[in-house]
């Protein structure tokens, strides 16, 4: 009994590895699909959402881990760990806030805070989820490779959703050109192992 129960743990995680190498071809080529489009949108200034990346890794390293602080402020808004891994509050407040104000008080917003402050935010929700989830045995750590790859396709496109709020970007041209960009890249690679 405790064989065949040991061999299906190692199957199913057998299994979470190659779903685990499709999703992360997807999220390869979602990726690049997204930085794409967002160079090609006037107005746009890479180097600002860079410098939120950076400087969200940088706090967190030197100042102040906020990790204990940002689980609060996520459970306060979900009750669920799944919901709360999920969907991150503050980038949705601040694409509400960033899409309502302007039309309730009628004044336009600086773009470039609008960036650094969507991407800071991600960076923080995406260093959240990576702490809460990761493994420390074989098979959780292939299920953490497996969870945080789906929560990064899905933050990914909320990222998109809230930059749509202040620029042109093209939702389904991103998802459809990563998507088709994927197959092949899976289909390559599953080629090559396999032959």
């Amino acid at each position: 009994m405790g064989n065949a129960g040991l061999r299906n743990n190692y199957l199913v995680t057998l299994v979470k590895f190659i779903l685990f190498l499709v999703i992360f071809c997807f999220l390869i080529k979602l990726g690049k699909e997204f930085w794409k489009e967002i160079r090609g949108e006037e107005g746009f200034k890479m180097s600002v959402l860079y410098m939120s990346v950076l400087f969200s890794f940088m706090f967190y390293t030197f100042i102040a881990d906020l990790n204990d602080f940002y689980k609060k402020v996520q459970r306060f808004f979900f009750r669920s760990s799944f919901v709360s891994f999920l969907v991150p509050s503050v980038l949705v407040l601040l694409g509400i806030g960033y899409f309502l104000m302007p039309k309730i008080f009628g004044f336009s917003f600086n773009k470039d805070t609008f960036v650094f402050l969507g991407g800071f935010v991600l960076t923080a929700h995406l260093n959240f989820v990576a702490r809460e989830t990761k493994g420390h045995t074989f098979n959780t750590f292939i299920n953490y490779l497996f969870v945080f790859s789906i929560l990064c396709i899905i933050n990914l496109l909320l990222f998109v959703v809230y930059l749509k709020v202040a620029f042109n970007v093209h939702i389904g041209e991103i998802f459809v050109g990563g998507l088709k960009q994927s197959v092949v890249l899976i289909n390559s690679l599953f080629s090559r192992m396999f032959y």
